[in-house]
């Protein structure tokens, strides 16, 4: 074209190859922002609760329970009841806003109802392996969770 008549081959050839960059990296600063934080590390990933820090500092090994975060917010609790609904986060918040469909099962007094500590709204961290959840309005003060394999 018109540039290759005006400049030497080689010349040309880097003005074009500039050019393309310039036009990609100018793409590529309008295309919105990747989620980021916790909240995109949290989407199509399982829970396993490993312990529980209750509210006046007692560490305790937790029952078998789960939690799954579906990619699209779908929700999944495993512990005495199965349960299943939606999540949403952001940042560092968690909201699990019911209701939650679950199992009616009768369980024993003292038995982990994960369920209702992880309904409203949590503030949730890394830290290291674990996956920390502070819930809100809970009797515990953090769930630490490991992920599944």
């Amino acid at each position: 074209g018109l540039v290759s008549w005006l400049l030497p081959p080689d010349l040309a050839v880097r003005l074009a190859l500039l050019l393309a960059a310039l036009g990609t990296a100018a793409l590529s600063a309008c295309s919105p922002a990747a989620p980021v934080g916790i909240a995109s590390e949290v989407p199509g990933t399982t829970w396993s609760l490993e312990r529980i820090v209750t509210a006046d500092g007692e560490v305790v090994r937790a029952e078998p329970a789960e939690i799954s975060f579906g990619p699209e917010g779908s929700l999944s609790v495993q512990s005495c009841n199965a349960c299943s609904g939606r999540y949403a986060a952001r940042d560092s918040l968690l909201t699990i806003d019911g209701p939650l469909a679950c199992t009616k099962k009768a369980c024993p007094n003292g038995t982990l109802q994960l369920e209702r500590h992880v309904m409203g709204t949590s503030v949730m961290r890394r830290e290291g392996l674990y996956l920390t959840i502070l819930p809100a309005d809970s009797t515990v003060d953090q769930l630490l969770f490991v992920p599944t394999q």
